[in-house]
């Protein structure tokens, strides 16, 4: 089981890898590569690297945009999902 300094030192990491550019664009650091972003998007990309895990993540969508839980907690699978196919994370979400 890791601790939470190590937990903590992944997020860190993963977020020094990306540089947002307002909420429309983002460049990973390591890859070179610029990926255009919906404000959404933005969002909770920023709430991922900012360690929040992915009920966490259901939850501020819910309340942010007024969906229901069930349909949040599938969006932010959906763009997870995404995210993993376009190599921008590595891991499913904690």
């Amino acid at each position: 089981m890791r601790s939470q300094s190590e937990t903590q030192a992944e997020h860190v990491d993963r977020a020094s890898r990306f540089r947002f550019y307002g909420d429309q664009f983002l460049l990973n650091t390591v890859s070179g590569k610029f990926y255009r972003l919906t404000p959404t998007a933005a969002f909770i990309l920023r709430a991922l690297l900012a360690g929040k895990n992915n009920d966490e993540l259901g939850a501020i969508v819910e309340q942010r945009y007024g969906v229901d839980r069930p349909r949040a907690v599938r969006d932010v699978e959906l763009f997870l999902s995404e995210l993993r196919s376009l190599g921008i994370i590595e891991n499913p979400s904690h």
